[in-house]
């Protein structure tokens, strides 16, 4: 097995359960997993350590599974959102070069782009990599670890809620949606904007802005849409068709 190989499967299995490809709940069998992926045991047992390690996987006993998406510790993870997030991007304000600026600007268009477009899976990782380059402006890998992880819990949870099978109705964005994702748009510019002039105070209010603008659009939608929600966990390994091309 090569380095390669380990990153790749780590890649692969961390993409599939972010796009609910893989279902919160589902044991990952690594016979099974080795197979679809056409490697050996080995990077697939190395990728499940790290995934752990991520609090994408948990251990039960022997089995490794997919983490459930715990709804009841919802608030928990909004509140290290919200306090990660505003370190993260007090710290960026202050330290981000230009190299950061042009990975967030690049992410940030591909977002908006990704809203005209209607595809709900490249707005959802474009996101992500939008507040992920935030975070690596940030200079501080130990503030950027805190805030990554309760970032990839919240888009866990932003999957769930914002999949196309809720969001759209008769093939058209919800109104609610378009509205949400229009100021999302608006928000992200101006969270640029606040970087680009090292504006400390300016990203940090900013910050909190796009921290209550996310939550309550989740909390709508865990209230209005908890039956479809709890389809999520009801699919099997054996639908799972991993997105072998997306990952180099």
């Amino acid at each position: 097995m090569s380095e390669r190989d380990g990153s790749r499967v780590t890649q692969i299995l961390r993409d599939s359960i972010l796009k609910l490809e893989l279902r919160p709940g589902i044991i990952l069998d690594e016979v099974e997993v080795a197979n679809r992926l056409n490697v050996s045991r080995t990077p697939v047992r190395e990728a499940i350590i790290q995934l752990v390690a991520d609090g994408l996987v948990v251990r039960q006993g022997r089995k490794a599974k997919v983490a459930p998406l715990d709804f009841d510790d919802v608030p928990k993870l909004y509140d290290a959102l919200l306090i990660s997030s505003r370190l993260i991007h007090r710290l960026a304000a202050e330290n981000r070069t230009k190299r950061n600026l042009k990975e967030i600007a690049k992410y940030m268009k591909v977002f908006e782009d990704s809203v005209v477009s209607g595809n709900g899976v490249v707005r959802s990782e474009a996101n992500h990599s939008f507040h992920k380059a935030i975070s690596e402006a940030s200079g501080n890998k130990y503030v950027s670890a805190f805030y990554e992880s309760a970032l990839v819990g919240t888009i866990r949870l932003s999957r769930a809620c914002f999949s196309d099978t809720i969001e759209y109705e008769d093939g058209a964005l919800d109104r609610s949606l378009h509205d949400h994702l229009a100021e999302t748009v608006r928000q992200h510019a101006e969270i640029y904007q606040a970087l680009e002039n090292h504006d400390v105070s300016a990203a940090d209010k900013l910050a909190v802005d796009h921290y209550l603008l996310t939550k309550n659009r989740v909390v709508t939608i865990l209230f209005s849409q908890s039956e479809a929600l709890s389809a999520i966990t009801d699919l099997s390994l054996d639908s799972w068709e991993p997105d072998l091309a997306a990952v180099p």
